[in-house]
């Protein structure tokens, strides 16, 4: 992968647990890191919801590899230019650890 592809910053939020005060258990989001990536649209599918037709669109987000971005829990999201986008695949292209690719949609 070249650097140069790499011009998006994507922040990366996994779940963590808080206790508050009364000793009940509460889910938060932490920030990982921020990562550089690539970012590729395809729009992907319509479908009608109460009288309007609504566009999905599927992100294709390259970064370099990390071991802490093959792991990440199935409720992590990215936030990349003010878009929230819900993960739904990781892959480790080619099982060479050179590069993750992530397939995302946009939080609605």
């Amino acid at each position: 992968m070249r650097s140069g592809k790499l011009r998006n910053k994507a922040t990366i939020y996994i779940p963590s647990t808080v206790t508050n005060e009364w000793g009940e258990v509460e889910q938060s989001y932490t920030e990982l890191n921020t990562y550089h990536c690539s970012a590729l649209t395809k729009p992907r599918r319509e479908y009608e919801e109460s009288d309007s037709v609504v566009s999905k669109t599927e992100y294709d987000l390259r970064f370099r590899y990390y071991s802490e971005l093959t792991t990440l829990p199935r409720n992590a999201y990215i936030i990349l230019k003010g878009m929230t986008l819900e993960i739904t695949s990781i892959a480790n292209v080619m099982l060479r650890d050179r590069e993750i690719q992530m397939i995302c949609e946009e939080r609605s």
